[in-house]
């Protein structure tokens, strides 16, 4: 069974954000990381959401480490980040 991460954060502006997500999604394929699920909170208009499943766990956790994600996070207004690490039983 799959490993997979749930990403949540706050956003400065939802649909900056998920167009700079979209443009990023060959950046997370090479890292071993395929999108699944993408949310909007509905509560919090600038809250997003997203469910990978890890294809590489060791590239996926120095991808979620590096300075070029940081760089993106910065580029799509993104803070408060809570990333969890969700393995099979």
């Amino acid at each position: 069974m799959a490993t997979h991460v749930l990403w949540q954060a706050d956003v400065a502006d939802f649909d900056v954000w998920l167009k700079v997500f979209r443009e990023d999604k060959p950046m997370r394929e090479a890292a071993g990381i395929r999108d699944l699920h993408i949310w909007k909170d509905p509560d919090q208009r600038d809250h997003a959401v997203a469910m990978f499943e890890v294809v590489d766990l060791e590239k996926a956790l120095s991808f979620f480490d590096s300075e070029e994600l940081a760089m993106h996070h910065e580029r799509g207004g993104i803070a408060h980040i809570q990333v969890k690490l969700l393995t099979p039983v």
